[in-house]
């Protein structure tokens, strides 16, 4: 070979290798908007208290929302989830008996790692559920809710309601939170909740619309049901309901929508927000309540219950399915999380 020859071949294997390292780079950079956008969609989230540690244990980011927790605390990057803990223990943060605190701290920082959820009261009265979730990426999130509103409405149904009642109110409001602790799908979580709230409240059927993101007001049905009677809500009933949904002149709907309050309608045969549409469609249907569902301040959908007779409007019973349709907003949000970062990894992929 000669000089020559050997210096084309040198020559072609370091561009072979600018190549290689020039693609390594550009599939780091890629994994790194990745990274930042999800992070970004998580920390906007002012529901909730969040924070993102490494899987070396150290504070990555946290919202607003988590620092207001810690007030006396400056929370920085690089911050060591062990000294977050035992402060939360230590300083009062959460209520935990003097003799459980080592015992608490140890729990906390073997279950990093694992997803741990649990409900603790702050000297000041309110109550904290604090979740633990590891993410594929080896990071640990941890979400701070205030759940006092729900907590209180449960405690108010145990004083007010008979034994049997108000042991069906708190299950009810459980398996609520866990839906929006855990759920992925909003559809789905539309119908086990509406079956929740009519086997709780009873209710003969449920459903939810979504309200688009234009802000226009207008409905869309889901097309999800949960129907317990079909003689009182039947097919038809339903794909008249869905098909009217955006009914501008009914003044329920509209007014879950844009005012962001719910609306117990006793007798729909007399009540004057109904359109004539709706009320034409509504069937055999007796009594309905409308109910918003917001996700970071702006109403998203309508959930919407079903009675085949006539229902008086009950304060207490009112906020205590205002707390549990509320969950809906923690999947909604959570849905599309995960459909904005599906759909951005499609995006880097095909730039690829």
């Amino acid at each position: 070979m000669t000089l020559v020859d050997a210096a084309g071949v040198l020559v072609g294997l370091l561009l072979v290798l600018l190549l290689v390292m020039a693609w390594r780079l550009r599939a780091a950079r890629a994994g790194e908007i990745r990274t930042r956008a999800r992070l970004a969609s998580l920390l906007e989230n002012d529901e909730a208290g969040l924070a993102v540690w490494d899987a070396g244990g150290r504070l990555v980011a946290c919202n607003g929302r988590f620092r207001e927790f810690y007030p006396a605390v400056t929370l920085k990057p690089g911050l060591e989830f062990e000294d977050l803990v035992r402060y939360t223990a230590t300083r009062a943060v959460v209520v935990i008996p003097e003799a459980e605190i080592g015992a608490w701290i140890d729990e906390r920082l073997a279950g990093r790692g694992e997803a741990v959820a649990e409900t603790l009261r702050t000297p000041d009265g309110r109550w904290i559920e604090i979740r633990t979730r590891p993410t594929v990426q080896g990071e640990t999130l941890l979400v701070y809710a205030d759940v006092t509103a729900i907590r209180s409405a449960a405690t108010e149904g145990v004083a007010s309601e008979p034994a049997a009642s108000s042991q069906g109110t708190v299950g009810m409001l459980q398996d609520a939170m866990a839906l929006g602790r855990e759920a992925v799908s909003f559809h789905q979580a539309v119908r086990e909740l509406a079956r929740l709230l009519a086997a709780w409240g009873g209710w003969d059927a449920g459903t939810a619309y979504l309200a688009p993101a234009d802000g226009s007001g207008a409905l869309v049905s889901t097309g999800v049901w949960h129907v317990g009677d079909e003689r009182i809500v039947p097919q038809e009933t339903r794909a008249g309901l869905d098909a009217c949904c955006d009914d501008t002149d009914d003044h329920v709907l509209r007014r879950a929508v844009t005012s962001a309050e719910s609306t117990w309608v006793a007798n729909v045969a007399v009540d004057p927000r109904l359109s004539d549409a709706r009320r034409a469609a509504l069937g055999q249907i007796r009594s309905l309540h409308a109910i918003p569902v917001a996700c970071r301040g702006t109403v998203v959908a309508v959930f919407e219950l079903f009675a085949g007779t006539p229902t008086v409007p009950e304060p207490l019973r009112e906020r205590l399915v205002a707390a549990a349709v509320g969950e809906l907003g923690h999947v909604f949000e959570r849905e599309r999380t995960a459909l904005s970062s599906g759909a951005e990894h499609d995006a880097v992929g095909r730039s690829d």
